[in-house]
């Protein structure tokens, strides 16, 4: 894995475009074959789900890579989005993270919550595989979150989320990122307890 140093040599592709022309699934399963991740759920997914997700519109999947050449690209991570609702105590919100987020979504004064759509990094990889140039974890977060900030201007809102497994290391980038902790524990589909965090754009 080699490291890239200028953030200007990333592009960012979306799944369903390339799965729109000809021959385009063929060829994003030759560039994700040396795709490696250190967490096998999300090798997995842009393996085995992401195009399926694509075509049932469930999630939105995006390519960052590097152009080496005119015909060939180097993938150094991919994102995948999707729209849910999350669910905010209000004890856990600052008056000012109140007053935003009041204005997208609504209360629920049985669980003394506020309910609002938000876009969900559903999924967030980095390429590790040895053929492959390396991305920051920093600078693919930033991507991300310029997409995520793309969409919610069209669609007037404010907040983005996460779900992490229990990991402290993994915890502390999503901090560093701007992300709060919330006290909302989830299971995953296999079982596996995650934590959300969450952003405000």
């Amino acid at each position: 894995m080699h490291s890239l140093a200028k953030t200007t040599d990333y592009k960012i592709h979306r799944l369903s475009e390339l799965l729109a022309i000809e021959n385009g699934e063929a060829y994003f399963n030759s560039v994700v074959k040396v795709f490696k991740s250190q967490n096998k759920d999300v090798e997995s997914f842009l393996k085995t789900k992401a195009v399926q997700a694509t075509k049932l519109n469930t999630a939105t999947t995006y390519l960052v890579y590097v152009e080496r050449s005119a015909i060939k690209i180097d993938l150094v991570g991919y994102f995948s989005l999707a729209m849910k609702m999350l669910t905010l105590k209000k004890s856990s919100l600052s008056k000012s993270s109140i007053r935003i987020i009041s204005r997208f979504g609504y209360y629920d004064d049985d669980s003394e919550s506020y309910k609002v759509p938000a876009i969900l990094i559903a999924q967030f990889g980095r390429n590790f595989s040895e053929e492959s140039l390396s991305i920051p974890g920093t600078d693919l977060m930033a991507i991300t979150l310029h997409q995520v900030q793309t969409i919610l201007a069209l669609l007037s809102g404010k907040t983005v989320f996460l779900e992490s497994e229990k990991k402290q290391k993994l915890i502390n980038f999503y901090i560093e990122n701007g992300f709060t902790v919330l006290d909302n524990d989830v299971l995953s589909k296999n079982k596996k307890e995650l934590i959300q965090l969450y952003k405000l754009l």
